[in-house]
């Protein structure tokens, strides 16, 4: 009874708050989903829902006259006398009438491409009059799945929660989000967004990512980039648009005395950066009126996609002179292994300025920020300001999610549930566990025996076992915490137990500062980023190849680390004590079959089972690492800032290093390091990519071999760490280890399709041309170089998650040797 109370109740308020609303159909009495409707001569206008309901809130009694108006159909003014109350107004839209009028045909000249070269030149006409505007915004965005398997709905969860709403087919609503709030934008990409109201189902403390920055497509411009995608796909009326588009004027109608040509746009090649659909051009002006267009997961390089739509509508302003964008509609469907999402995000731009003001404080580094309660809205709040009218099922998907929160906060209920979590299971020594404390002030866990690097093998420890123990205490806020971890490792072969442990403690602030201690025994690769434990693993047991050299590594760390300048300068310093010594290898064993042998434990004398490169020694040690970050912006947030990387600038880090009494003559020493990294798209033509790294050592002619350079190498064709800019692909591991100056760079071009998609039968396939180039200069060797060419996305269907190279390797200008690497793409 009481949620039936609650939902009559939310009912209601949908009725009482509705000033103007109806029903928008065609002639057979079909909804017409998303149609723009606007009071006439001013900046007020909504869009239906999908049932093809619509409100629209008018600012006082009087005559109106309202616009219905949705491409392929006739623009509908219908005059209306509003008494200030709720009024129900439900239309009929005609077809449109097309017909091609005033349109003189010449034999073998395309009337069409006429149109569009008309547009493309008076673009900048076109754009003068917006060039710069505050306006509203309101938003709504909502992802529903179309199927989903049982067993694919108990490992993911909503909210941190699991899903609700689902029916027997896993069909229904598992994202609900609305968003309202003020824009600023200066051409050419100067935007800002205040948010005021944010909902989401479900979660009373969530954000909205219904931004107008993922809203804002102007195919005004020459690219079009689709949310957090990378690819550039080319607007229909682009300046390159005929390298591209194939055009056909397949009718022309008028509105209100000014005619509107109909032009069906056509890829030339499906598979390239693109759209299709229907573009509605203003004769004469070449100003848009509307666009329906499509793309899909081929042109925009993500095969889990499979269509995207984006529809937008515009209306003439007359104070402007200028046809400015009322509404817009994106609706995508993606999935994958037995899984189907469809995603719809609709916006609507109300109450343009287009004589804001601007000064040069109006822009700066903020690009989104939140009101203080924007997530505590009331319900009598979204009913004045919500521009879509509600279907049943998001009503319901409301009701039922906000009713489920209710009961999930309630202390009771969290005791209870954290309870259940914390019973401990047969299985939790193996997988795991985790014990939390009331209202989280504390948590306590064990990592388990068994993971992706447990048990595991290598010829130092033989098989080893590992597992963590941690706590973390959080302050009272929860903003700030300490946290404490103990990780064991036992080796059978050795029979060693290995102990380390750390001590960290984070300070609530903007600088975000944290101490630490940490110290004990561990088994150390002399270089941690040539080869993880879990490759050397298999390697070991299946191949008899035991790449991975170890050492025995006992130290003690004091250490500092923090953010400042807006968190454009990070800085971590840390002082302590290392004491190495060598270890031999101790296990034979493997499920290989064959005569190889294992190598030594000693990189520089791999046939020398007695040998080590180190003998037992031991120093103190300083480091300190800047990072720079140029330009960043950020988002504010009610209780915090979060900065986001400006890709227009590198990152810049550099470190220094010395180690200081040593226990041994010549073993001190002074190095300097200094990175630069950065990515940067090319037009449409692809993403570049680079990684230099230059260092120096000082007083360095005698250090442990611990302490040298050495340059991750790579002797497995895998490329499964997928950090390919940090690393050589065929390089020997510690080939080119050094204790003198050395730079090494790293360059990647991926043509993201712009070749492939060029050569006929490839182009079908979605693959990407990657070429790279390594380079490694050392004072000591003659350089080092790596010439490959790939391709991305390589694969079938979409199981094309995989990356092929083919790597010719030189030393001093003489051919090396040449190999295949197989791996996963970026980004997977």
């Amino acid at each position: 009874m009481k949620h039936f109370i609650t939902l009559s109740m939310l009912l209601f308020s949908y009725v009482v708050f509705g000033q103007l609303k109806g029903s928008i159909k065609d002639t057979a009495g079909k909804p017409i989903s998303y149609t723009t409707v606007y009071v006439e001569k001013s900046q007020q206008n909504t869009i239906s829902n999908e049932q093809g309901m619509y409100e629209l809130a008018l600012p006082h009694k009087g005559e109106y006259t309202i616009v219905y108006q949705f491409l392929g159909y006739k623009t509908l003014r219908k005059h209306i006398t509003y008494a200030g109350t709720p009024q129900e107004v439900n239309v009929v839209l005609d077809t449109e009438e097309f017909v091609l009028e005033d349109i003189v045909i010449t034999a073998g000249k395309n009337p069409a491409d006429d149109l569009i070269r008309n547009a493309i030149k008076n673009k900048k006409k076109n754009t003068d009059g917006m060039s710069a505007f505050n306006a509203d915004f309101y938003s709504k965005g909502m992802l529903k799945t179309l199927k989903m398997s049982k067993f694919i709905q108990s490992k993911v969860s909503v909210n941190g929660g699991g899903i609700s709403g689902l029916d027997s087919l896993g069909r229904g609503i598992v994202y609900l989000s609305e968003t309202v709030s003020n824009l600023k934008y200066q051409k050419p990409n100067k935007l800002k967004e205040h948010i005021i109201a944010s909902k989401v189902s479900g979660n009373n403390n969530g954000y909205s990512f219904n931004t107008a920055d993922e809203s804002f497509y102007d195919f005004y411009d020459n690219h079009v980039v689709i949310g957090e995608m990378d690819t550039k796909l080319i607007s229909p009326i682009a300046d390159a648009a005929f390298s591209y588009y194939k055009y056909t004027l397949e009718a022309t109608f008028r509105d209100q005395g000014v005619l509107i040509n109909k032009i069906k746009v056509t890829p030339k090649s499906s598979v390239q950066p693109v759209f299709s659909g229907d573009l509605y051009l203003v004769d004469g002006t070449g100003a848009i009126y509307g666009v329906d267009f499509k793309t899909t997961g081929v042109s925009l390089q993500q095969p889990l996609i499979e269509e995207v739509n984006i529809s937008q509508n515009f209306s003439y302003d007359e104070n402007n002179k200028s046809w400015v964008k009322r509404s817009q509609n994106l609706d995508l469907t993606f999935g994958a292994f037995g899984v189907q999402i469809q995603g719809v995000f609709l916006s609507v731009f109300n109450n343009y300025n287009f004589t804001p003001n601007f000064t040069r404080a109006s822009f700066d580094k903020e690009v989104l920020s939140f009101a203080k309660d924007v997530n505590k809205r009331e319900d009598e709040f979204w009913e004045k300001n919500r521009l879509f009218a509600l279907t049943e099922e998001e009503i319901k998907d409301y009701h039922v999610k906000d009713s489920i929160r209710l009961v999930k906060e309630s202390p009771a209920y969290k005791d209870s549930i954290r309870q259940k979590h914390n019973k401990l299971g047969l299985g939790d020594i193996f997988g795991g566990y985790n014990y939390r404390g009331k209202e989280d002030k504390y948590s306590i866990g064990y990592s388990g025996l068994v993971g992706l690097d447990r048990p595991g093998f290598n010829t130092v420890q033989g098989f080893n076992m590992k597992a963590d123990v941690y706590a973390t205490i959080n302050d009272k806020d929860k903003k700030g915490y300490t946290f404490g971890k103990a990780s064991f490792d036992y080796g059978f072969a050795s029979d060693r137990l290995r102990v380390y442990g750390k001590l960290v403690h984070q300070f609530k602030g903007e600088t975000k500062s944290a101490v630490f201690i940490e110290g004990g025994s561990k088994i150390d690769q002399y270089n941690k980023e040539n080869i993880p434990e879990l490759l050397n693993t298999a390697f070991s047991l299946l191949a008899r190849k035991n790449y991975a050299k170890y050492y025995n590594h006992n130290d003690v760390y004091v250490g500092y680390r923090g953010q400042f300048i807006n968190e454009a300068l990070k800085v971590n310093a840390s002082i302590g004590y290392e004491d190495r010594s060598p270890l031999y290898n101790n296990a034979n064993g493997s499920f290989y079959k064959g005569s190889r042998a294992y190598t030594s434990n000693d990189p520089l004398a791999p046939l020398d089972m007695e040998s080590s490169p180190i003998d037992n020694h031991h120093l103190y040690k300083f480091r300190l690492g800047t990072k720079l970050l140029i330009g960043m912006n950020y988002v504010t947030y009610p209780d915090k800032r979060i900065y986001m990387r400006n890709r227009k600038y590198p990152l810049i880090e550099v470190n220094y290093e010395k180690g200081f009494s040593g226990s041994e003559k010549g073993i001190d020493y002074d190095k300097l390091e200094a990175r630069f990294t950065q990515d940067f798209t090319i037009s449409n033509k692809g993403t570049f990519e680079y990684n230099i790294l230059m260092g120096k050592y000082f007083g360095a002619d005698g250090i442990s071999y611990v302490d040298r350079k050495h340059f991750t190498g790579n002797e497995t064709h895998l490329t499964i760490n997928n950090d390919r800019l940090a690393s050589f692909n065929l390089l020997p591991y510690y080939a080119l280890s050094t204790n003198k100056s050395y730079v090494e760079t790293h360059l990647e071009y991926d043509f993201k399709g712009f070749l492939i998609n060029k050569i006929p039968l490839l182009r079908q396939t979605g693959w990407n041309v990657v070429l790279g180039y390594h380079n490694a200069m050392v004072s000591d060797y003659k350089p080092y170089q790596e010439f490959t060419a790939g391709l991305s996305n390589f694969g079938f269907g979409k199981v094309n998650f995989f990356r092929i190279d083919y790597v010719r390797s030189y030393n001093g200008g003489a051919f090396a040797k040449e190999g295949i690497m197989i791996g996963i793409k970026k980004g997977f």
